[in-house]
This record gives C-alpha cells, sequence and structure tokens, in this order.
C-alpha cells in the first residue's frame, strides 16, 4: 500500500494479487526492475527522499535518464531547495549524453536565467537576503528528504525537540516523527515508535496520518496487521480528500480485503484520485477503461487517462499509451509519438516496454533503425526475465545478426536464459 506524508507519497511494499480476474489491478502499480525506473517511479509518485536516494547512485554512474531527473528536482525544489546552479550542471551531463529532454530543460534554463540576469553597466546595490533560519523540524524533514546530509545523532536530537512540541498538540509534527522512525535516519526503523505518532495525528483527523497509519495495519508493521482497521483508516483519510488514501482504499475495495468485492466504490475512489492528478489511479483506471472492468469500455478515456499519467512520469502509463498510439486506439495511430513513449517507458523500467523498444530499434518502427540500440534494449529486456528478448539474442548471436559476429558460447548462454 501506498503511504503519504505532509510534503510527498512513499511507496511500501505491495500484497500479492488474490483473484485472478482482477490481475491487471496491480499490474501497472508494481515497481520497476531496472535503471532509473523506481527512482522515475518514486518522483511521480512524489517520494522525493526514496526517488533522490536511488537516483543519485545511478546519475553519478553515467546514467542520462537519472541526471535528468535529478536537475528536474534540484531545478523545480522536489524534496530541496531550489538550486539553480546544480540543475544545471546535471542536465547539461545528460544533454551531453544525447537526452533530449535534458537538453530542452537546459536551454530553456539558461533562457530564464539570461532574462533574470541584470544589465551589465548597473552594479548590484544590494546583497543577497541571508535564507531564513531552519526550525528543528525543518532540519529533520531536510535529513529526511535528503536535501541535507543525514546525520543519526543530531537527526535524534531534532527529534526529542520535535516530540516536545507534537505532544503539545502539532499533528504536523506527529507525523513527521512517524515519518522518522519508520525511516533509515533514525537507525533501524522502529515502527512501533511510527505508529504511535501517526495514531496521534490520527485521532485528530489529519488525512495523511490516517492513511499513514492504515497502511501499518495492512502491512503489519508496529501494529498487529488489520485489514478491517487499515480500510477504515483509509476510508476516513479517503473522506477527507487525501488522493492517496482514495487510491488506496479503491485497491482494497478491488481485492475483497476486507469484505465483498466492491467494483463500483473501487472506481469511484479511482475516480476521485485520478481527479485529483494522481498518477498511480489515472493509470489503473485508465486500464479498466481500456478492458471495460467496472466501467463502460471507452478507448478515448482510457487514452486520456494514460496520457495523464505519462506526462507525470509513470513508465506503466507510457507502456500502455505507447501501446495504444502505434495501434491507433483511442488516439491517432502514430507510429514515431508511439515509439517516443514505449522507449520512455523502457528507459523507466519496464520490461515489456524493453522489448517493444528493441523491435523498434531494429525495424525501424517509428525512428531510424539502429542496431547498437536494439542490442542493448535486447539485452536489458533479457536480463530482466523476457525469454522472447533473450531467444532474439540467441539467434542473433548464432546466425551473426544485428551487426554480430556469431559467437556460439553467448548464442547458448542466451538461449539458456530464453529457457529459464
Amino acid at each position: 500500500m501506498i503511504r503519504t506524508s505532509a510534503l510527498r507519497t512513499r511507496t511500501a511494499a505491495r500484497s500479492p494479487r488474490m483473484h485472478a480476474w482482477l490481475g491487471m489491478l496491480v499490474l501497472l502499480l508494481a515497481a520497476p526492475v531496472s535503471i532509473a525506473g523506481p527512482g522515475s517511479d518514486a518522483l511521480a509518485a512524489g517520494d522525493y527522499q526514496r526517488a533522490a536516494t536511488i537516483l543519485e547512485p545511478q546519475a553519478t554512474r553515467g546514467d542520462s535518464e537519472a541526471q535528468f531527473l535529478l536537475g528536474r528536482m534540484h531545478e523545480q525544489g522536489l524534496g530541496r531547495a531550489i538550486d539553480r546552479e546544480r540543475a544545471r550542471a546535471w542536465y547539461a551531463q545528460a544533454a551531453a549524453k544525447g537526452h533530449g529532454r535534458a537538453r530542452a530543460a537546459l536551454a530553456a534554463l539558461d533562457a530564464s536565467a539570461a532574462g533574470r540576469r541584470a544589465p551589465t553597466d548597473r552594479a548590484a546595490t544590494t546583497a543577497p537576503a541571508a535564507p531564513p533560519p531552519q526550525t528543528d523540524a525543518q532540519r529533520l524533514q531536510a535529513m529526511l528528504n535528503g536535501s541535507q546530509a543525514a546525520d543519526r545523532l543530531r537527526a535524534a536530537e531534532l527529534a526529542r525537540t520535535v516530540a516536545t512540541l507534537a505532544e503539545a498538540g502539532d499533528t504536523v509534527l506527529a507525523v513527521l516523527l512517524g515519518e522518522y522512525f519508520e525511516s533509515a535516519l533514525a537507525g533501524t526503523p522502529d515502527y512501533a515508535a511510527a505508529a504511535r505518532w501517526y495514531a496521534i495525528a490520527a485521532g485528530r483527523d489529519h488525512p495523511v496520518a490516517l492513511n499513514n497509519l492504515g497502511a501499518m495495519f495492512y502491512d503489519g508493521r508496529g501494529v498487529l496487521q488489520s485489514y478491517p482497521e487499515a480500510q477504515r483508516l483509509y476510508q476516513r483519510a479517503a473522506q477527507g480528500g487525501d488522493r492517496v488514501a482514495q487510491f488506496n482504499l479503491a485497491l482494497m475495495l478491488g481485492q475483497g480485503r476486507s469484505g465483498p468485492i466492491d467494483v463500483v466504490g473501487m472506481n469511484q475512489w479511482l475516480r476521485k484520485s485520478s481527479d485529483q492528478n494522481y498518477a498511480r489511479a489515472q493509470a489503473q483506471l485508465a486500464r479498466f477503461h481500456l478492458e471495460g472492468v467496472g466501467v463502460p469500455q471507452d478507448l478515448r478515456e482510457s487514452a486520456r487517462l494514460f496520457r495523464l499519467a505519462a506526462d507525470q512520469g509513470l513508465p506503466g502509463a507510457q507502456y500502455w499509451l505507447g501501446r495504444m498510439t502505434a495501434r491507433g486506439e483511442g488516439v491517432q495511430r502514430d507510429l514515431a509519438a508511439a515509439a517516443n513513449w514505449i522507449i520512455k517507458a523502457a528507459d523507466g523500467g519496464v520490461p515489456a516496454a524493453m522489448l517493444e523498444a528493441a523491435k523498434i530499434h531494429e525495424m525501424g518502427l517509428g525512428l531510424i533503425s539502429d542496431n547498437a540500440r536494439a542490442l542493448a534494449m535486447y539485452r536489458r529486456a533479457g536480463e530482466a526475465g523476457i525469454g522472447a528478448a533473450a531467444e532474439r539474442l540467441a539467434t542473433a548471436y548464432a546466425t551473426g545478426e544485428l551487426g554480430l559476429k556469431p559467437d556460439a558460447d553467448e548464442a547458448a548462454r542466451w538461449a539458456s536464459l530464453a529457457r529459464q
């Protein structure tokens, strides 16, 4: 289930599917498995701390998508203070590798800087204003979201100070303490302490606390697992307008975890969450409109919702939008646009999209064929467990296709992976 924060949302472990006919319920929601995918997914969900934790080492290793996303985080102040110079540095590194969106972002950033620049013949008359001093709560939040270096001893001191204010009735700080005790910043997470702080804020109807406590009851972390209690808490948060709780409640109703399956209620809450621009809800509702599950089959509405989620960077939505665009389902058929979306989804970590992207590069579907890129995508898809990709590589190595020299050992290795 999904957690929320006053400043972000956070993805937690998901449960196995219970009903075959609702298998698609979590298909779009599983965390991607490859480069930049989980980071992109966390960023789209608003989980800036997790996104930065994943993206920063990838960017340092030279991944252009991770560099671009980190640039966007610094430019827009997502989980950290706005820092256009650091944003520019990351964009520049990604742009140098041919990343199109990074090039566009870099050009826009430079144009904006030129517009803000003072005339060269007039000296500044005042020094830049000093930033306002941070409170202890802001310092703790900054460590949690990664905008300040983590210091466990200092964080523990800050948490004790924050606890005094939270005990006096500050529900926002109670939620902050819940997040702190759930995190690695506290050393070993103390889920029981996190649940206690969430319960304090939930008792005052704080929607984030209600949702997060509901997620703890769903997972059985720090509390005795209880699906009925999880659903009750999600319901309260959802009725209070929390879009992530609305999504979580929809999943529970669709799974029938705490009572009969309620497809109508599931789709009603998905619609409410989607209307608040929550990408996961938009993508899930889009899939239901595509298949006609609990709602009328409507390809145009499906494509519209997938586009909303895809524009927010959700890789699963990008994949499905690409497929629909390639087929002309709900949108005008456009192979170039379809290729663009599917390649984005592949870069975001969707294994099925990696296979499709490999075929696009090999056959030139919507773009110029490129054997080197096709091979790279086939390898990523094969390593991610897509048997068809491993089979294609086995054939290519056996016969010397795709610009490869015949290599019996590599052909045998990929053939073995295809059989697994």
